[in-house]
C-alpha cells in the first residue's frame, strides 16, 4: 500500500485583495448602502409614528394589537418596495458594466477572427473605461504590427518577383503575396460600425 504523497494539480490559492478598482467599487458599494439605508430609514420613521399614534390611543391591548398588524404590513410593503427600487437601480448600474463587456466581446471575437477593428468610444455613463483603454491601446499595436508587417512583405515580394524563375519560387511569392493579403485584410476592418452593439 502507498501513500500519494504528489501535491494536487491545482493548489488553493487565496486572495485576499478586495479592492482592485477602489474608485469603481466604492462608488457602487456607496449607491446601494445608500439605498439600503433610505429604505431603512423611512420605514422606521413609520415605524415610529405607527406606535406613537398606538400609544397616544390609550395603548390598550387592542390598540397595540392592531399597531403590530400595521408594522407587519408596513415592514412586508417596504420589503417590496426596496426590493424593487433595488433591483431597478442595479439593472441601471450592473448596464453600465455589462454594456462595454459586451462590446468588447464583439471586438475579441472579431480579433479571434483575424480582424483589428476601430474601437468606438463608450458612452459617457460606461464603467470599466481603463480596462477598454487598455484593450483599445492593444489593438491599435496589433494593427500597427500587422500593416508594418504587410509593407515588409510588399518590399519582399517586390525584390523577389524579378528572380523567381522556377515554379518553387513562384510558389513561395505567392504563400508570401497570400500573407500580405491576409494582413492587409486584418487592418482594413471591420471598423466600429461594422460592429455596433445594442448595448
Amino acid at each position: 500500500m502507498s501513500l500519494d504523497s504528489t501535491p494536487s494539480a491545482r493548489p488553493h490559492i487565496l486572495r485576499r485583495t478586495l479592492l482592485l478598482d477602489a474608485g469603481f467599487q466604492f462608488r457602487y458599494m456607496f449607491r446601494f448602502a445608500a439605498i439600503g439605508a433610505f429604505g431603512v430609514l423611512i420605514i422606521g420613521v413609520l415605524a415610529s409614528r405607527v406606535i406613537r399614534n398606538a400609544v397616544e390611543e390609550g395603548g390598550s391591548p387592542e390598540v397595540m394589537l392592531a399597531s403590530s398588524d400595521t408594522l407587519l404590513w408596513l415592514g412586508g410593503v417596504g420589503a417590496i418596495v426596496m426590493a424593487i427600487l433595488t433591483s431597478l437601480v442595479g439593472l441601471v448600474l450592473t448596464h453600465r458594466v455589462a454594456g462595454p463587456v459586451h462590446v468588447m466581446n464583439l471586438y475579441l471575437a472579431s480579433i479571434a477572427a483575424g480582424r483589428y477593428p476601430r474601437l468606438r468610444p463608450l458612452r459617457s455613463g460606461d464603467e470599466l473605461r481603463e480596462f477598454f483603454e487598455s484593450l483599445s491601446y492593444t489593438v491599435d499595436r496589433l494593427r500597427e504590427r500587422e500593416a508594418e508587417e504587410a509593407r515588409l512583405l510588399t518590399e519582399v515580394i517586390d525584390a523577389l518577383e524579378p528572380l523567381a524563375t522556377t515554379q518553387d519560387a513562384q510558389a513561395a511569392l505567392r504563400i508570401l503575396g497570400s500573407m500580405r493579403t491576409r494582413k492587409r485584410q486584418a487592418i482594413e476592418g471591420p471598423t466600429s460600425g461594422t460592429l455596433k452593439s445594442v448595448a
